[in-house]
Order: C-alpha cells, then structure tokens, then sequence
C-alpha cells in the first residue's frame, strides 16, 4: 500500500501544481482587467476571455484534487448526525454510493458525449483572443478523465481505510499539519 499511496501523492501534486498554475494565471487576467478598467481609457478585450478560460482549465485539474481529498461538497448535517450516533458503517456506504454514482457519471459522460462536442469538425474561434475552441473544449476531456481517476483512486482508498473509525475533525487537522510537516522535512 505505501506504493499506491506514493502514486496518490504524486498524481494528486501533479494535478495541484498545474491546477495552481491555472490559478495563478487567472489571477492574472483579473489583475490585469481590474487595472486597465481603473486607469486606461479602455481596457483589453483578450483579458476576461482568457480569466474564463484559465477558470475553466482550473477546475478541470482541481475536481480530481478535490475527490482524492474527499472536499467535494458533501451534506454535512448527515455526516455529522450518522457519526454521532455512531452509524459509521452507513456513512461510509453513502459515501461510497456517491463516489461510485460519481464515477459512473463521469465515465459516461467522457465516452458518450464528449468525443463528439470536444472534437469538431469544423474550425471555431474565440472572439477576442483566436484560440481555436477545440483547445477549450478539450477542458472537459480532461476534467472528466481526471475525475473518473481520482474516483476510481478515492474507492480504493475507501475501502481500504474500511474498519477506521473516523476521528475528530481536530485530531484529523493535526495529522494532516503533522504529515505535511513531515513531508516537508524530508
């Protein structure tokens, strides 16, 4: 199992650093539109174009983070109520269903109907910037391949970490903060 938990931690950092760089490039954009619609006479057309692409291109990379680091929105009052009445086991079955309803989703998605919106057969510009929109709408192609991924991973982890009963949320942050300082030192 330590090798499957390095290939998470590599796969996951892999898609955090290229989902950072979407970000901070987004970042950019905005920063940009704010300053030109502040103090040029008129502003660049190219930038709100690219904030959106960038955006797109961000949460493609993050949705894959954010399953193996189980931070999807999830219905917390039901988490909370079935841990305190100590019903893990049926937590743990929801949130298995879910991840696999995720997984199946994703799939279908990516072979049914991606191929055919991602891939056109004829040429589509952006408006401002000229980017071919193949380049975009490739986006999805790789959020939802991630996605199917990162859930396919997320079930191993699942049942893997099976009879664990869960901690505290506090306890659960000072393992994180003390692997991460951990990792840090290495």
């Amino acid at each position: 199992m330590k090798v499957f938990n390095k290939i998470v931690a590599i796969y996951r950092e892999i898609l955090s650093l290229i989902g950072g760089f979407f970000f901070l490039a987004f970042c950019f954009c905005v920063l940009v539109q704010i300053i030109a619609r502040n103090l040029l006479p008129s502003a660049p057309s190219w930038t709100e174009e690219a904030a959106r692409y960038t955006f797109i291109y961000m949460v493609a990379f993050g949705c894959g983070v954010a399953i193996l680091k189980d931070e999807f929105v999830f219905v917390e009052f039901l988490k909370d109520t079935l841990n305190a009445h100590k019903m893990y086991t049926v937590n743990k079955i929801i949130r298995l269903l879910v991840t696999v309803a995720m997984l199946v989703m994703s799939l279908f998605v990516l072979f049914k109907s991606e191929p055919t919106f991602a891939f056109l057969k004829f040429r589509m510009v952006s408006t401002a910037m000229q980017i071919p929109m193949q380049y975009i709408y490739f986006s999805q192609i790789l959020m939802f391949s991630f996605l199917s991924i990162s859930c396919v991973l997320r079930i191993i982890m699942m049942i893997r970490d099976w009879k664990i009963i869960p901690e505290s949320e506090e306890q659960k942050m000072m393992e994180e903060v003390e692997e991460q300082v951990g990792e840090a030192a290495k």
